[in-house]
This record gives structure tokens, sequence and C-alpha cells, in this order.
């Protein structure tokens, strides 16, 4: 009901505010997938590419973010609370940044291609995590509250594998294969990844508190 109201009172410039989050979320996801990419890249020109295109994603978030800030103090009504837009658009671009912040750790501790597959795991999860979180960003689009629900309870489930991810990369880094500098590096891009995922969760469930005040 106060759905069909705001859309009677706000044109459809309001949409703006969600085609931007999608964008932002699919920013997330397909950091995400280059961060896989970049730890099953066993090539180092391949890699510097990925690299490229994951500091454009980081640039294409930041930007979109000021975008919105600048549509909501442009827009005299809003389609839902200002706070709730510009929490959602800070989280959003937050996520991507700090998938990025992975990569670049893995860049910068300059870990051996062969010694960094215990994180896969962790990060496949990750893109599975920033795909339903896109799907409950788009269903907040059409303010489709059962998917979000839906949405919701499967990101959650996913956040509880995570934790079984990341026991599989302690028990991977603890198997005497690896040196205690080794361990130490893998083990500070391992929580960056559990963070981002954290990050995600938190995302989806501010989605799924928006959609309970406003549908």
């Amino acid at each position: 009901m106060l759905r069909a109201i705001i859309k009677k009172i706000i044109p459809s410039k309001g949409d703006i505010f969600f085609i931007l989050f999608e964008d932002e979320a699919r920013y997330a996801n397909d950091s995400a997938k280059l961060l896989v990419e970049i730890i099953n890249s066993q090539n180092e020109q391949k890699t510097t590419l990925l690299y490229n295109d994951l500091k454009i994603l980081k640039q294409k978030a930041s930007n979109t973010n000021r975008r919105i800030l600048h549509e909501i103090d442009r827009m005299f009504i809003t389609p839902i609370d200002r706070g709730d837009i510009q929490k959602l658009s800070t989280v959003l671009t937050k996520l991507t940044k700090r998938i990025s912040k992975c990569a670049i750790k893995l860049k910068a501790f300059n870990v051996d291609p062969n010694k960094d597959a215990c994180l896969i795991k962790s990060a496949d999860t990750l893109i599975l995590t920033t795909q339903v979180l896109l799907d409950t960003v788009t269903a907040l689009k059409i303010f489709d509250a059962k998917k979000i629900s839906i949405s919701n309870e499967r990101i959650n489930e996913l956040e509880e594998n995570s934790v079984e991810d990341l026991k599989h990369t302690v028990s991977e880094m603890t198997s005497g294969t690896f040196d205690i500098q080794t361990i130490l590096k893998l083990e500070g891009i391992s929580k960056n990844i559990d963070a981002a995922g954290e990050l995600a969760v938190y995302a989806a469930d501010l989605i799924m508190q928006i959609s309970i005040d406003t549908i």
C-alpha cells in the first residue's frame, strides 16, 4: 500500500536509486568473480589485467555512491528513507572495496600462486553470496517482499557455509605445507574475505528491514 502511494507521489525519478543500487551490487559480484580468477590464475600477465579490471570496478562503485548522494540532495521526496538510501549505498560500495582489498593484499604479500588455493572455497562462497545479494537488490527494485525474504534466507545459509569454508582454510594452512610467514599472509587475506561476506549479509539484512518498513 505504502509503495503504491509513494509511486503516485514520486514519478519514475525515484527509480534511479534502485537502478544504482543494482549497479553497486553487480560491481560487488563481479569483483568477487575477479578475486576467484586472480586466486586461480597462474599467468602473471593475465593476473595483472585482472587486477586492473578490479581497480576499475572499485572506481565505478565509488562513482555510483557519489551519484546516489547527489541524487538524494537534489530530490525533494525519495522513494525510501534518505538515511536508508545512504546507508545501503555506502555498505554496497564498501563491499566492493573490501573484495578489492582482498586482492590487493594477495598482491602485496606476493603469495605464491601455488599456495593460495586454500582460499578458493571461501572466495567461491563469496561469489554466491554477492550473487544472492544482487538478486535481493533486484527484488527491492520491484518491492517483491517474497523474493526479498527468500533471498535473505539463502544469504544467511551461505553465511553458515562460510564458517565451514573458514575451517577448511585453517585446516589447509596448518597442514604443515606452509611456512609461518605464508600462513600469516593467508590468514590476513582469509579474514578480509570473511569480512566481505559479513558485509554482504549486513546489506541483505538492511534490504529486508527496508522492505518491512516500506512495503
